[in-house]
């Protein structure tokens, strides 16, 4: 997969393949989804040029679209799930599934109306207002304790004194800040909706790709000690040479290593 922007600062990413020690790290991280991801995207992207990204100082909508895009590059586009049809006659396990293209797509930046670019790189200002703001980092967030989210009223006002430049903030205020937050740099936090195939009723789902993202990927490389096992019992490997391996490669091995043992 060719870099690609994100979505808030336009940085194009780059992502690599997995090796064995990015497995550990995800299946072993006691961390929260979002240090967690944080730390997975210091490990396996880079900037087209393969410099490394500033992620601390990236926003935090970027760090979100970077989780869905190394799920891309490593398990495919396709994002499925299972729900219950919240129904009380129905209870239907259904199935969920989307693109990950097609949400990145869907959560897209856009300046709203009176919505301005001000002369500080990273800043924007409001028609008719002195107000100035910049779009939360993930160091905000870290900093603050905060989710993906912003968290509850109290870490919520710590982000508005940080990011927010203004004598005062008045309801009306608030509420063209909130529009202009969520079309600089849209929470790619969100819902997701279908209809129960079984009775019709609306189905909805909260999506956090953080939390998506680093569960899926736990799931998907559960069976890295295995495979090292299997590869340092028919090849004499150190673990450290098997876990520097690309998944690819590792992968192939241990086919390989299965079918002998198959027919044997």
């Amino acid at each position: 997969m060719p870099p690609a922007p994100l979505p808030v600062s336009g940085i194009a990413m780059a992502v690599r393949e997995p090796t064995g020690e990015d497995e550990v790290y995800l299946v072993e991280t006691a961390l929260p989804p979002l240090p967690a991801l944080l730390g997975l995207a210091r490990r396996a992207t880079s900037g087209a040029a393969g410099e490394p990204l500033d992620w601390p100082g990236l926003p935090v909508t970027d760090l979100a679209a970077a989780a869905l895009l190394i799920r891309h590059r490593w398990l495919g586009d396709g994002i499925r799930t299972e729900a219950t049809c919240p129904h009380p006659d129905c209870r239907e396990l259904i199935d969920v599934g989307f693109s990950t293209a097609d949400y990145l797509r869907h959560h897209r930046p856009r300046l709203t109306r009176g919505v301005l670019q001000a002369t500080e790189p990273g800043w924007f200002t409001l028609a008719g207002e002195t107000v100035r703001f910049r779009v939360p980092t993930v160091a905000d967030l870290l900093e603050v304790g905060a989710g993906p989210l912003g968290g509850d009223d109290a870490v919520a006002n710590l982000l508005t004194r940080r990011c927010v430049a203004a004598a005062e903030i008045s309801r009306a205020l608030a509420r063209r800040l909130d529009r202009a937050f969520s079309g600089v740099a849209p929470s790619l936090d969100d819902l997701v909706g279908g209809s129960c195939p079984e009775c019709g009723h609306a189905v909805t789902l909260r999506f956090e790709p953080l939390a998506y993202t680093l569960a899926e990927l736990r799931d998907a490389f559960s069976g890295i000690y295995l495979q090292t096992h299997a590869l340092a019992s028919a090849y004499g490997w150190p673990e450290e040479a098997i876990l520097a391996l690309p998944r690819g490669r590792r992968i192939r091995y241990a086919s390989i290593i299965a079918s002998q043992r198959a027919v044997a």
